[in-house]
């Protein structure tokens, strides 16, 4: 009985957030049609720190950003589209506003758009995964009740299984992070009192290697450096 309660709690609680995000999304499109594009961020940005966030919405977030002009901002959310849509044809704006600001780190091929498309049909791969292992576990239980070792069998369970642990954890793709701030310090290690290694603008996209309370580890010009966590956003 408890069961089923929490189950009907959790879908009403999910139906009840998605319909208050559709609610929200309906207004800040209202506002962006009527070129009200700063009340339209305002509540673009509400729903984007739910977690909750349409492809159109990070289009309109980062024209909205480009018109201010913060293109850290701009390029936030125009890669984090990228990431979610695997559209090619906003690397052409993304290239653009990285050129004219000469960033670094903007540069896309064959595995940046196979990794977007991955993370695109996340969802969708999940459930075939799912899928066959289910398949493969049946088919295994059966071979085991006519007294046969189904070796190949185990081995496809095995891998399935491995995927599907990838790709639930997004562990097959690298993170990445822009620098939001001028003037940030790159140290050898995590700590103020480390030696400092360069100083560098925002803009810059970077690969993270790790992250700390305090500090984010990254790949800066082959040299793995750090830098607060404050002065870069995770895409």
């Amino acid at each position: 009985m408890i069961l089923r309660l929490i189950v009907v709690f959790i879908f009403f609680g999910s139906f009840f957030t998605s319909s208050a995000n559709e609610d929200l999304q309906s207004q800040a499109d209202s506002l962006f049609a009527q070129q009200k594009y700063t009340e339209a961020f305002q509540v673009y940005e509400t729903i984007f720190q739910s977690g909750n966030f349409s492809e159109s919405m990070l289009l309109k977030m980062a024209f909205i950003k480009d018109g201010l002009g913060n293109y850290v901002d701009a390029l936030y959310y125009l890669d984090l589209y990228y990431k979610n849509s695997a559209d090619k044809s906003v690397v052409d704006k993304i290239e653009e506003l990285s050129n004219e600001k000469n960033l670094a780190g903007y540069s896309y091929n064959d595995s940046h758009f196979f990794m977007a498309l991955l993370n695109k049909y996340r969802k969708q791969l999940q459930l075939l995964l799912v899928a066959i292992a289910i398949f493969l576990a049946v088919y295994i239980f059966k071979k085991k009740q006519l007294n046969e070792k189904p070796i190949t069998a185990s081995f496809f369970q095995l891998v399935t299984l491995g995927a599907l642990l990838l790709v639930a954890n997004n562990s097959y793709e690298n993170t990445y992070g822009i620098i939001s701030e001028n003037s940030t310090l790159l140290r050898n290690g995590p700590s103020a009192g480390a030696e400092p290694v360069e100083m560098v603008n925002k803009g810059h996209k970077v690969t993270v290697l790790s992250r700390s309370d305090v500090w984010t580890k990254i790949n800066w010009d082959g040299e793995e450096v750090y830098l607060r966590n404050g002065k870069i956003k995770i895409i």
